[in-house]
């Protein structure tokens, strides 16, 4: 009776969702394939030989109309409350490009999907479907924070031969945004998109100061934030910016060296930690899956709830002390 109730329950929301993206949004946002147009000729693809094509924006889950629709309702949702550059601003630093409608609408449907499977395995018991919806609210944002700590590591990794290959084009006579262009037409994603993007802004009249630093928000590099104090530096007091390029090359170079040294020597730490936090979590679900009525006392008994409470602090205060002991700035 109770799975039935559960299976009920989640129908209906879905229902709703479906009858309010389908309904309440029908119309398409403002198109924005003349501006598109416009902004593409000062890129760097505007030197290449085939044309640059601007296609009517659609979503990347799909063109049909409802897709669309609850796209619109995500969009506004974000919109109203006030999330949507902080979640725009999270995306783009890890690098997916998928705009806040389209996260969040992969974000409920992870959610429901997994209370719903996590019902349908528990056969309708309450405490599996609130972890169905805990893990996932949260796996999402896992994967969005590990997909940023990615590309934010290989950005580091491919910096200081990209501040090389400034050095150069300055030493030859190129000017800031020439030398910025011999960068994106050379390195690789995701310095590449993240230089051409910064083109773009010189190009349509940012100073080359101030899109650099863009690249430092974006990414939150604090040592490339450094490179463009330094180049600000230079342009104050003058000075030869190819080879002060080139010394703080060699010096993040070999910051990328100790930092690679580090993450070797403390790997099977972190694995450690990464094991104990994981493997309780995992026993539970589990049981309570498999065989709920080994884990049902935790709930239903004033000592198992207490147990529980203490099992829960005791593995966050230790996963937290872990995560001190294995992590080494550099």
């Amino acid at each position: 009776m109770i799975l039935v109730a559960g299976l009920a329950l989640l129908f209906v929301a879905l229902s709703g969702l479906i009858f309010v993206a389908t309904g309440a949004l029908t119309g398409s946002g403002p198109d924005e394939s003349e501006v598109l147009r416009r902004i593409s000729v000062y890129s760097v693809r505007s030197h290449l030989p085939e044309p640059v094509q601007v296609l009517e924006e659609t979503s990347r889950l799909g063109d049909g109309p409802l897709t669309r629709s609850a796209v619109g309702l995500m969009s506004t949702v974000a919109r109203k409350g006030k999330v949507d550059q902080a979640l725009d601003s999270r995306l783009e630093a890890a690098g997916f490009t998928l705009r806040p409608g389209e996260w969040m609408l992969l974000h409920v449907t992870a959610t429901v999907g997994t209370a719903l499977l996590f019902t349908v395995l528990a056969r309708g018991r309450l405490v599996a479907i609130v972890l169905g919806l805990l893990i996932g609210l949260t796996v999402p944002w896992g994967v969005l924070l590990s997909a940023r700590a990615r590309r934010e590591a290989k950005f580091l990794a491919q910096l200081p031969d990209t501040l090389q290959l400034l050095a150069g084009s300055l030493a030859v006579g190129y000017s800031l945004p020439q030398a910025m262009d011999s960068v994106v037409r050379e390195a690789h994603p995701p310095i590449r998109g993240e230089f051409n993007r910064a083109l773009v802004e010189t190009r349509l009249g940012m100073l080359a100061e101030d899109a650099l630093d863009g690249i430092a928000e974006r990414t939150g590099s604090q040592d490339f934030s450094w490179v463009v104090m330094a180049i600000r530096i230079q342009r104050e007091v003058g000075g030869n910016l190819a080879e002060l390029l080139n010394s703080v090359a060699e010096t993040l170079r070999e910051r990328e060296r100790l930092r690679r040294q580090v993450a070797a020597l403390s790997a099977e730490g972190r694995l450690s930690g990464i094991i104990l936090a994981a493997l309780p979590v995992v026993f539970a679900i589990y049981l309570m899956l498999a065989r709920p009525e080994y884990i049902d006392p935790l709930f239903s008994t004033p000592l198992g709830v207490l147990l529980l409470v203490f099992g829960i602090v005791a593995l966050a205060v230790g996963g937290f002390w872990m995560s001190k002991v294995i992590r080494v700035d550099v």
